[in-house]
């Protein structure tokens, strides 16, 4: 499985990635900038998929607890009406699995091409397309940043990673949709701010190439969502819209049965107007 991953991805983003690193004369930095701008903007369709569907089922969540309160000694029925009402666990998940294969792909790339020893050196060889000749002549990469920082070892200055966890807690503060639910929305919150300072930690010795990617898509993330943000706004009030009227909908129709106990129409009922007329009759007597 390892094999078949190496080929179909991580090799494919290895060679374009030193391509781009040669393109831009050599700048490693700029290359995991534009490797990472193409990656993200070729899965905005399904980033843009995940975050709808995440919104629909946030704004599905009073409706989704009201029938499973109501359905919870029915399982059958519980899933037949999870269906009615539109309800897909996976919705958002599968978009989000097809994008998860290709990120890991771009993050062993670049740290691969880093090589920060010798045996990783001697490894990318391997990795690298004969029928492109010229990309041996790249390696090993400079992976000198500003002339301080070595791109292929943990930052001692500690500015990417304190970076990483500054775009990281925006990232996930602003894409994580809203919920309702009180044990929900306390869950948001607690992986909001557990998560930045866990990937802050690992970068403390993770090489600072590997910040450098993170920090990026990050950033191309919260510039993507402020893009996208008058589209989801558009669909979060669609599905509140629907979820509402779903749940009104119960209510509404409760009221129109006393309808029926209405006085039926004057030209159906003869017989209380023959009496009407016999009566007179009866006091000319």
């Amino acid at each position: 499985m390892g094999n078949i991953f190496d080929i179909l991805v991580v090799n494919p983003m290895t060679n374009v990635l030193l391509l781009i690193y040669d393109v831009l004369f050599h700048n490693y930095v700029l290359a995991i900038i534009v490797l990472t701008v193409i990656i993200r903007l070729a899965t905005l369709p399904l980033t843009l998929k995940q975050q709808v569907s995440s919104l629909k089922m946030a704004a599905m969540q009073p409706q989704i607890k009201a029938i499973q309160e109501k359905y919870k000694n029915d399982p059958q029925k519980l899933s037949e009406e999870m269906r009615k009402v539109g309800f897909n666990p996976l919705g958002g998940c599968l978009p989000l699995l097809v994008q998860f294969p290709i990120l890991i792909g771009l993050y062993n790339a670049i740290l691969r091409t880093l090589a920060v020893n010798p045996l990783s050196l001697l490894e990318l060889g391997k990795h690298i397309y004969g029928f492109l000749p010229n990309l041996s002549s790249l390696v090993p990469v400079n992976s000198t940043f500003l002339g301080v920082l070595d791109l292929g070892q943990p930052d001692k200055f500690f500015i990417i990673p304190i970076l990483v966890i500054a775009t990281t807690y925006f990232s996930t503060k602003l894409t994580t949709p809203p919920s309702t639910d009180a044990a929900s929305k306390q869950t948001n919150q607690m992986m909001s701010m557990m998560m930045p300072v866990m990937f802050g930690f690992f970068m403390l010795s993770a090489p600072a190439g590997l910040g450098v990617y993170w920090i990026v898509s990050n950033l191309i993330g919260i510039g993507q969502y402020y893009l996208m943000k008058p589209r989801l706004d558009l669909a979060k009030a669609e599905h509140a819209a629907a979820a509402a009227g779903s749940g009104a909908s119960t209510s509404v129709s409760a009221p129109a049965a006393p309808r029926a106990k209405l006085p039926p129409p004057r030209s159906k009922v003869k017989p209380s107007s023959s009496a009407r007329i016999a009566k007179p009759g009866a006091d000319n007597k």
